[in-house]
């Protein structure tokens, strides 16, 4: 896709319930469980 194409709604629909939950690499907002969890450890 070219800068001056632009999605349609239902692509950027799409694209941002992939972001949200991502089934095929298990990805939660862009990261997965261990690196939540990661996080949560590092935070504390």
């Amino acid at each position: 896709m070219t800068k001056n194409e632009k999605k349609s709604l239902n692509q950027s629909l799409a694209e941002w319930k992939l972001f949200i939950y991502n089934p095929t690499t298990g990805e939660f907002l862009g990261r997965t469980a261990k690196s939540w969890g990661s996080q949560y450890v590092v935070g504390k």
